[in-house]
């Protein structure tokens, strides 16, 4: 069970660390865009609708992670009022309903990806990219999302 939640621990940091990397990229790429379009030199065309794609990768790869780290916005003001006990079942009761959320949206992004890559799918914008990645990341995404959940409800209360 160690080696599982240290190979776990290790794919969330890559992939949280992976979507602050695109992030910064994206940042960097805008501002370049800004600039050459100032000085009227041209600019990226395609940089918009790669944000987009960025935006969306970086939000579904960093999940697992902000949800290890407990980095997510939360109200605390109704576990803090809370008896311990009630506190703590409260939050028994969120990562189950967390885990089915997250195996609800893998199961139907798994079948959504299947059936993008036997139809070979594509979306046509700017760039012509194949659209089952996109979903392939979701699926992704969600098996960490349910292996976290999961490992939220063995560790001990803290």
């Amino acid at each position: 069970m160690q080696a599982i939640t240290r190979i776990h621990a290790a794919l969330v940091g890559m992939l949280g660390f992976s979507a602050g990397v695109a992030l910064a990229c994206l940042a960097v790429l805008i501002s370049i865009d800004v600039a050459i379009r100032n000085l009227g030199v041209g600019n990226f065309t395609w940089l918009l609708e790669v944000s987009e794609y960025v935006l969306f990768a970086a939000t579904f790869l960093a999940a697992p992670w902000v949800l290890r780290e407990n980095a997510h916005v939360r109200v605390d003001l109704l576990l803090s009022s809370l008896p311990p006990a009630a506190s703590r079942l409260l939050a028994i009761s969120a990562d189950c309903l967390g885990m089915l959320i997250s195996a609800v949206l893998t199961w139907y992004a798994l079948r959504v990806t299947a059936d993008a890559v036997h139809r070979g799918d594509l979306i046509y914008k700017e760039l012509v990219v194949p659209e089952w990645p996109f979903f392939l990341i979701v699926v992704i995404s969600g098996g960490l999302l349910i292996i976290e959940f999961a490992l939220r409800l063995i560790r001990p209360a803290s």
